[in-house]
């Protein structure tokens, strides 16, 4: 029972309190609660014309949430969880669904449908013993300047009591199958010859151009174990007798190299030594995750991805953070059709 000597007043308001508190409980929300996630590889950054581009969404539970979910490109609503184009542009996609009564929109990711463009192969034949070698290595460097739409080996090898210490044991295979005698030898595809004087144009006229299939890599590197993945796709399927090569590579190796040009002042190695100390050495061939000539790509109908991967430990006296991954497909000729390139722990989308 109320004290008589409590206020009128303080009972009023307590009253009203009651009331109000009791109301509130009973309110039915008007909104919708919401709320967003992020979500990694919502959609493959790049993909051909017509081709299916497929969305995923995996929540933050690890649960995949994707057949709940309306996507949305552009702003409009798609039917199901892929979409394609029939022309080259750039896009935006988000996904929303419901969680618990909550509405939940993901991040918006963009993506891309494109033509793909040529990677022209490029490889270099050395050795640290080899004084003419570097003139290879100064019309990389060139052809570098000039295009990034190609994919550079160099494959070193040692020569009777001349040690290189990146020979590749496996050059041989290479030298026997590509007619390699003299040193230096540079190879276009593979296959063609460059010849001295190793002019640009011999390759930055076919490099970049449109092509019919792309290759995408993503790797990753856990304490010494390495994992690559390749997808590959084609406009028109696989062709009886594609294979695909996949390369480790290493940059900046620092090693001596002999020079035959320290007295010819047209060269860029001019006065440089007849032995140049501390000579930077990159595109190395390190190892070879597929057979050194390629692994057989099955039947793949057009449009359809192949993906393959590849697991290697990398020796301790390689520096990680100079390492790369070459991948090409090869015709039964043995010649590159396309080619990618990416560094590790990289997720390279078709180009």
């Amino acid at each position: 029972m109320i004290s008589k000597k409590v206020p009128k007043l303080f009972i009023l308001l307590f009253t009203i309190l009651i009331i109000s508190c009791s109301k509130t409980e009973e309110n039915v929300p008007l909104t919708t609660p919401t709320a967003q996630i992020d979500v990694d590889k919502l959609v493959r950054k790049a993909s051909l014309i017509n081709q299916d581009i497929p969305f995923k969404i995996i929540n933050e539970a690890d649960e995949d949430v994707t057949s709940l979910a309306t996507f949305y490109v552009d702003g409009n609503a798609v039917i199901g969880s892929s979409f394609s184009s029939d022309e080259i542009g750039d896009f935006e996609v988000y996904g929303v669904y419901m969680e618990d009564g909550v509405e939940i929109t993901t991040n918006t990711e963009s993506f891309s449908v494109i033509i793909p463009k040529r990677k022209i192969v490029v490889e270099d034949y050395t050795g640290t013993w080899c004084g003419f070698c570097p003139r290879v290595s100064a019309a990389l460097t060139s052809l570098h300047e000039e295009t990034n739409d190609i994919t550079v080996i160099a494959i070193h090898e040692t020569a009777n009591s001349f040690e290189d210490p990146m020979h590749f044991e496996q050059i041989q295979i290479l030298k026997d199958a590509f007619d390699v005698e003299g040193f230096p030898a540079a190879k276009i595809n593979r296959t063609a010859n460059w010849q001295n004087p190793h002019v640009n144009s011999d390759v930055t006229s076919i490099a970049g151009l449109d092509t019919n299939l792309a290759l995408a890599i993503n790797s990753e590197l856990v304490n010494s174990e390495l994992t690559v993945q390749v997808n590959v796709v084609f406009e028109e399927g696989s062709i009886a007798g594609d294979k695909l090569v996949v390369y480790l590579l290493e940059d900046e190796i620092i090693n001596d190299q002999v020079n035959y040009y320290n007295a010819d002042s047209t060269s860029p190695f001019y006065n440089m030594g007849d032995i140049i100390p501390d000579f930077e050495h990159n595109e190395v061939l390190r190892n070879s995750l597929s057979s050194v000539l390629g692994d057989a790509i099955p039947v793949t109908e057009a449009l359809t991805e192949y993906i393959t991967s590849f697991t290697v430990t990398v020796p301790d006296d390689y520096n990680i953070d100079n390492l790369g991954i070459v991948a090409m497909v090869v015709s039964d000729d043995n010649s590159s059709k396309n080619s990618q390139y990416a560094h590790i722990n990289e997720d390279k989308a078709y180009e």
